[in-house]
């Protein structure tokens, strides 16, 4: 097998750069190494396929190359190179001084706890829901392509440290149409029907993986390893739950697999998520467990994401994050009775709506989920009773309803008391109060 020493030049096949070898920076069981090289002050990564033929690698190379363009995401081959009967790559050099592995998602990172002691503390959650968008982001791009990474995992994921950008690696495997892809996938990232051998490799299968890294993410743990995986098998244990017997750990007409006694926490967790989210999961490791077709691809991913941001808040004792649609009445990590904030949402739209707050300005393009862009209330402390309101800004009169039946008229510059049994309605628009109280 070639290795390449210190200092070794490498001459791009088009004969525009020479390359130093500096460093091995990975040493790759299957594909290949690489190597950390440089051009006069320039650094780049360098991958040296060490199998295949290199007719069909080349190919795979020019076309990574056009679609790699695609995306800042995709970390894509910038010359082609060969060393003796070997061909590769050159490509960006993704440092780790500016990037954390995609690990840090379930790892979370370490920090000084102001003691001299390195704690390591989870990712806030916030930041989360944004490495995992743009993950969807990078994938979606290829999806409605028709293309697929297939092996998209946590260890081909870079994060930046300043701004959750991220960088998608091993990007070589990723083929389109009917082309024979490189790799299946990695155990755990890939649908059974691939791993056993049954179907082949499509776009279908970065939903899954894309799936499977959403319930290490914020669950933290593998929708299909449960209880089964302590059991007692006669074969391989990871072909047992990923392969021949896959049961989603909250599959709701088979309880079988539900999560291991050491890792209840999952289910306390999936307790205080919203209805739509668990619904997403339940369709992609259930419904879509066989079919592809029906697993929750990047784009709704995104819209479920966005969604589960705004629907968020913290537990005002611990600082937990949890969800109004959610089941828990306590927080899961305290046990501190939650208490949400009152939230003002329309009732004909999917448009995020408000959380109230001393001083929040409500905004129509919130609130009706279209383009619009005028103020329609304020949250201010009354003068009289010293309680929360809604001081209407926009130019529409407001009605207010209470429950029975009473009705109001409300114009510029008053204040709506808020009831939590009040309807508003603006125009065509009807808006109601969600969640307990105004922070």
């Amino acid at each position: 097998m070639l290795k390449l020493k210190p200092n070794q030049k490498v001459l791009s096949e088009d004969g525009q750069r020479e390359f130093t070898v500096d460093c091995l920076i990975h040493t790759g069981s299957g594909q290949g190494d690489i190597y950390k090289v440089h051009a006069g002050k320039d650094v780049y990564a360098m991958k040296l396929f060490h199998t295949g033929k290199v007719k069909r690698i080349r190919r795979q190379i020019e076309n990574l190359r056009r679609r790699g363009k695609a995306s800042s995401a995709f970390v894509h081959p910038l010359y082609i190179v060969k060393v003796g009967e070997a061909i590769g790559y050159v490509m960006e050099y993704v440092s780790d001084d500016l990037y954390d592995d995609g690990s840090i998602l379930f790892n979370g990172i370490e920090v000084d706890d102001g003691q001299g002691n390195i704690i390591r503390m989870e990712l806030p959650f916030n930041q989360k829901i944004a490495i995992m968008y743009n993950i969807a982001e990078a994938i979606k791009i290829l999806y409605e392509a028709d293309i697929a990474l297939m092996d998209l995992k946590f260890e081909n994921i870079k994060i930046n440290k300043y701004d959750m950008s991220v960088k998608i690696l091993d990007t070589d495997t990723a083929v389109g149409g009917r082309t024979k892809p490189i790799v299946s996938g990695t155990i755990g990232f890939m649908p059974p029907l691939t791993m056993r051998g049954e179907e082949v490799p499509n776009k279908y299968n970065d939903s899954f993986a894309f799936g499977s890294m959403v319930g290490i993410t914020f669950w933290g743990g593998h929708p299909l390893i449960g209880r089964k995986y302590e059991e007692p098998c006669t074969t391989d244990i990871d072909t047992y739950t990923f392969a021949t017997n896959p049961i989603y750990i909250f599959n709701r007409n088979d309880p079988s697999n539900r999560p291991l006694d050491s890792n209840k926490r999952m289910i306390e967790r999936m307790k205080k998520y919203p209805q739509y989210f668990v619904d997403a999961m339940h369709q992609t490791f259930v419904d879509g467990l066989y079919d592809g077709k029906k697993r929750v691809d990047p784009r709704e991913w995104q819209e479920i994401l966005v969604r589960l941001y705004n629907d968020h808040y913290l537990c005002k004792h611990c600082g937990e994050e949890h969800f109004f649609g959610g089941t828990s009445k306590h927080c899961n990590v305290c046990g501190a009775l939650l208490e949400p904030p009152i939230k003002l949402v329309c009732d004909k739209n999917s448009a995020p709506g408000v959380h109230l707050f001393n001083g929040a300005e409500l905004w129509s393009s919130e609130l009706w989920g279209d383009q619009s862009n005028y103020q329609l209330f304020k949250v201010v402390v009354s003068d009289y009773d010293k309680k929360y309101g809604l001081l209407c800004t926009g130019a529409q009169s407001v009605t207010a309803e209470l429950k029975n039946g009473q009705c109001r008229e409300f114009q510029r510059g008053e204040t709506i008391p808020i009831f939590m049994d009040a309807v508003l309605k603006v125009g065509k628009y009807s808006l109601k109060f969600i969640g307990g109280q105004v922070k």
